[in-house]
């Protein structure tokens, strides 16, 4: 039996398995049954996680694995949960957490959890998309699309309205457009009185999430590139969830995502 736990990161709830990893023959299977929200535990991926610790730091390897079975690069709320879990778990407040897309920190304190999110970039090789540009006007999908990597890619929209009826079919099909031959993560923003709302659409779940990190992210990115939120100015993105990340650009260029994160139960699992 494999030891788990159940952590959700503002509605972003993923699997954490770090113990008895070698007893699990195949991690890609393992997530395309319990990730499962009918027949498994049911999540947004399952995280599998190697520490390592000295007097001064604790460091843990984080290999995100997603309901479909590919691996994921990167995911903000997923570091999030991670930190909360070595907080729960070690009684340790700060951290490194190494993904494929880079090492970043994270600190927790009175219930919020806070990481770096490294610097986005708009090349469009690290999307990839063939398009020659990062911007792409209404003429392709009806809409005014900007690209963004905040460590997975992600399509940024602006609409009046998120709750429109159309949206999930425009974000399926910009999701498995051909211009993106790896696929891409769809992130609508709506304006607020008080921040923005966030819907994503994200590949490997293949369905909007309560809540992306990387997404929240890749809207704050975007206003800073256009000049509409200037550096260590903090933005509201209420979430699908109904819970609020925060998200702030430094000077440096570098993001800090900001939020809740918490345990749900724990269990075992049969491989």
């Amino acid at each position: 039996m494999i030891p788990f736990e159940k952590y959700h990161g503002a509605g972003n709830d993923f699997i954490l398995i770090s113990k008895n990893l070698d007893q699990i023959p195949d991690r890609s299977i393992l997530s395309i049954k319990e990730c499962n929200r009918k027949e498994g535990i049911g999540a947004d991926g399952i995280l599998f996680l190697t520490t390592n610790q000295d007097m001064s730091n604790l460091n843990i390897i984080m290999d995100l694995r997603q309901p479909d079975g590919s691996i994921g690069s990167m995911c903000g709320n997923a570091l999030r949960c991670v930190a909360k879990w070595a907080s729960d778990s070690l009684n340790i407040s700060s951290m490194t957490i190494e993904t494929p897309a880079g090492t970043f920190s994270a600190q927790v304190s009175n219930g919020q959890v806070k990481t770096t999110m490294g610097m986005a970039s708009f090349e469009t090789t690290n999307i990839p998309t063939t398009s020659d540009s990062f911007t792409l006007d209404q003429e392709l999908f009806g809409f005014d699309i900007t690209l963004v990597n905040t460590g997975v890619s992600h399509a940024v929209l602006f609409v009046d309205d998120i709750d429109e009826t159309s949206l999930p079919l425009k974000a399926f099909e910009i999701r498995n457009s051909p211009i993106f031959p790896l696929g891409i993560n769809v992130t609508f923003a709506q304006k607020t009185k008080t921040g923005f709302k966030q819907k994503t659409f994200e590949k490997g779940v293949e369905e909007f999430t309560l809540a992306c990190g990387t997404g929240a992210v890749a809207i704050a990115s975007v206003l800073h590139h256009f000049k509409k939120l200037q550096y260590s100015d903090p933005v509201q993105i209420k979430q699908h969830s109904g819970e609020d990340l925060t998200v702030l650009i430094q000077k440096n260029g570098e993001a800090i995502l900001k939020g809740p994160a918490i345990k749900q139960f724990s269990g075992e699992l049969s491989v």
